[in-house]
């Protein structure tokens, strides 16, 4: 079983309840993408299907079972997923499941499990379909559902599911795996990647220096902006080439940061600690009372660029021009 270091409270929790014979039939793993919620899924489904579990409930890797999930030829697991990547799951994937659901497992064992994911990817005919297996629940049939956006599920799943949340580990603890895994200048990789370890180790192993040289950058184009060197509409053109939702994020947690400093804020307090000489600066020069009415509009952006189709260029321009509107403290 290879855990990872911030996923041992969740995987506790569902031992202890397996333990007690009291697994819910359905769970949604839920939290931001990049802290390995699919490599936990896929070690508890391992879990439910081994004949020979480990004492910390972990697949043994060696029985029948194990040795059939490993070959992707197991008889009592279901992957339902996009037939391509960023599509929708179709509604004729999930009603398969009925015919799965209600025959009995192949091994005395008993479990028989599905993993559906991304689950914010069913359009709202295969989510209706789900909500009726959900509501109807086969026995010794475990759904696991994985999710980065739990707000674009029906609320009628969320609340037939128990929710286990997944959260970005503390600084230390990141960059200390970080470091097992050779990774240089962990801390900025992490700011980079909104705190999520997996995604700042894919993002270290693949990146062409573009998105480092952009997260560097970021700040001094919105001092351009708030000093009239640069204008809006040209620095949104450039960010909608790019990855727009990520540098949004950056954005938000630039404003949060400036906002701890002008409140006292140490240099431990903040998220992005190699920003800190120019975050001190715009501290110093925006009003704070301006900044806290600014993050609304950062937030429902980071919305609908995660959720929608918007026009990515117009919104980008929208909140640049807030930006560059933002009130300055008299000096």
């Amino acid at each position: 079983m290879n855990l990872l270091p911030w996923q041992t409270t969740q995987w506790q929790q569902l031992v202890s309840r397996r333990r007690q014979g009291k697994l819910p039939h359905a769970v949604l793993l839920s939290g931001p993408e990049g802290l390995g919620k699919r490599q936990f899924a896929e070690q508890f489904a391992e879990s439910l299907l081994c004949h020979d579990n480990d004492e910390n409930g972990g697949a043994c890797g060696k029985c029948r079972g194990c040795l059939l999930l490993k070959a992707g030829s197991h008889p009592d697991f279901k992957r339902i997923e996009p037939e391509e990547a960023g599509k929708a799951i179709k509604v004729d994937q999930v009603r398969a499941l009925s015919s799965f659901t209600v025959l009995s497992a192949q091994f005395d064992h008993g479990y028989k499990v599905v993993l559906i994911g991304p689950a914010e990817n069913m359009n709202r005919a295969s989510a209706n379909s789900l909500l009726k297996t959900l509501e109807e629940p086969a026995d010794n049939t475990i759904l696991i559902l994985l999710t980065s956006a739990p707000q674009r599920l029906l609320a009628t799943i969320r609340s037939r599911c128990q929710r286990l949340n997944f959260i970005a580990p503390d600084y230390a603890t990141a960059t200390q795996w970080l470091n097992t895994q050779s990774v240089t200048n962990p801390q900025q990789w992490l700011e980079i990647a909104d705190g999520a370890p997996l995604a700042a180790l894919d993002l270290f192993n693949h990146d062409d220096e573009s998105i480092e040289s952009r997260y560097g950058s970021g700040l001094e184009t919105l001092e351009a902006l708030q000093s009239r060197r640069k204008d809006p509409i040209s620095i949104a053109a450039e960010w909608q080439k790019k990855d727009s939702l990520r540098t949004v994020k950056w954005l938000t947690n630039w404003v949060m940061d400036i906002i701890r400093l002008a409140q006292g804020g140490q240099a431990n307090s903040i998220s992005c600690p190699s920003q800190q000489s120019r975050l001190t600066n715009l501290a110093k020069q925006l009003d704070i009372g301006g900044l806290h009415a600014y993050l609304p509009h950062l937030y429902e952006a980071t919305r609908l660029l995660g959720t929608t189709q918007v026009n990515q260029q117009l919104l980008l321009e929208e909140i640049l021009i807030r930006w560059a509107a933002l009130p300055k403290n008299r000096l």
